[in-house]
């Protein structure tokens, strides 16, 4: 098991804290009420790829 490095830590909250502020803004129009929640972001220790994991919920009682 490897860990991840300070590098690949920075970048992955990076990426969190970019794709957090885009999915709240537009996650209400996207899921219909729903809402898109990130669970984790994983960076390969070259930094070219990155492997988002979501959590989506369903606001609106239907």
């Amino acid at each position: 098991m490897t860990t991840e490095t300070k590098r690949q830590k920075q970048v992955a909250g990076l990426i969190n804290e970019e794709l957090n502020d885009i999915f709240r803004r537009m996650s209400m129009t996207m899921m219909d009420g729903g809402m898109i929640s990130i669970s984790s972001v994983k960076i390969t220790p070259d930094l070219f790829e990155a492997r988002v994991y979501l959590s989506m919920f369903q606001v609106n009682d239907t």
